[in-house]
């Protein structure tokens, strides 16, 4: 079997549904991409501020020879709609936490490139490390850049979870399309018309702050300016992805992992009441549960002011009066204030 034949079969068997190989070289044409967003302020505040270190694989395994850049496709069942007094959840959160399902799975695909390829240095890249994922997807030829910022695989659309794998050895390099980079999304405007926020106010281009999945993750009060536009959503934003034509005919996975294990949308007057132990149970197998408990119940009261049902005024009240946290009251005091007047 030739090598990258063999190559792609440990990786398919390891549980990844796509995936490319280049060089581990720097990524040139996104710094100059990341510096205008510093100086438009349009950076994120959650990533390394050092562009050259973010764009550079060896900064993080100096010895790397090869990137593989993997996707896992995450598109199991439809949403229905929101019932009330419920909260609407991304697809990306329905299930286990990806970073635990990628991570174990690079586990496995590092004891094959040992075995098979002679590897002995390795770095895993899932979301968490300071390099740029959707860069090194675009670049080693994974997908190609959406209008929405996101990374199409075919045929699985933008709904796909990346990672990557850093290793000492040069393996088979796959092909790619030269003309797929962030410096030529591609220009379906939909997802711009569609972002409620205005964060997507051009094709390819985003005001991080704006966007509805990060206002529902950071931490502190949610901008009044914002709340009205975050409707039913209780933790993430799939309304850029949902608007693409693509992503419409995109195949579903084949992991039972992310079908939902709490359903698409989730009952808000019982989050309101849980402990950190019950929240801990329900929700800490999700990626929900990395910003804890807090974080959704104040998320939970601003769906619930923004759908203005009176019966979340008592479990409303209790939360003004008993929450430990002043960010969950002040939320809940919003929500009172909507639904009340």
């Amino acid at each position: 079997m030739p090598p990258l034949e063999f190559l792609s079969k440990g990786i398919y068997e390891a549980g990844f549904d796509a995936f490319a190989v280049m060089p581990a070289a720097p990524l040139e044409y996104m710094r100059a991409i990341l510096r205008q967003a510093q100086r438009e302020n349009r950076y994120p505040d959650f990533t390394d501020p050092d562009i050259n270190k973010r764009t550079e694989p060896r900064a993080l395994l100096n010895s790397a020879l090869s990137v593989i850049s993997l996707a896992v496709a995450y598109r199991t069942v439809e949403p229905g709609p929101t019932p009330p007094l419920h909260g609407s959840v991304s697809r990306s959160a329905w299930g286990i936490d990806y970073h635990r399902i990628l991570n174990r799975r690079l586990d496995h695909l590092i004891v094959f490139l040992q075995k098979h390829f002679q590897v002995t240095e390795w770095a895993k890249a899932v979301d968490t490390s300071f390099l740029v994922d959707r860069a090194l997807a675009v670049q080693a030829g994974l997908g190609y850049p959406g209008a929405n910022c996101a990374v199409y695989v075919p045929p699985y659309g933008s709904w796909v979870f990346l990672g990557a794998l850093l290793v000492n050895v040069e393996l088979p390099r796959t092909e790619k399309k030269t003309e797929n980079n962030w410096l030529q999304p591609i220009h379906c405007e939909g997802c711009v018309r569609a972002c409620p926020t205005g964060a997507l106010y051009a094709p390819g281009k985003i005001r991080p702050r704006r966007c509805i999945s990060y206002l529902t993750q950071m931490s502190g009060e949610i901008p009044l300016e914002f709340r009205e536009k975050i409707g039913t959503k209780l933790w993430g934003c799939d309304i850029c992805q949902e608007a693409s034509p693509v992503n419409k005919r995109a195949q579903l996975s084949r992991h039972k992992e992310f079908l939902p294990l709490s359903g698409t949308s989730l009952p808000l007057l019982p989050l309101l009441k849980m402990t950190n132990r019950q929240f801990k149970k329900e929700y800490g197998l999700t990626s929900m549960a990395w910003r804890g408990k807090n974080i959704l119940q104040r998320n939970a009261c601003i769906v619930l002011g923004n759908q203005g049902n009176p019966e979340a005024i008592p479990a409303l009240k209790q939360t003004v009066e008993n929450h430990p946290s002043p960010v969950v009251r002040e939320a809940a005091a919003w929500a009172l204030e909507r639904i009340i007047l």
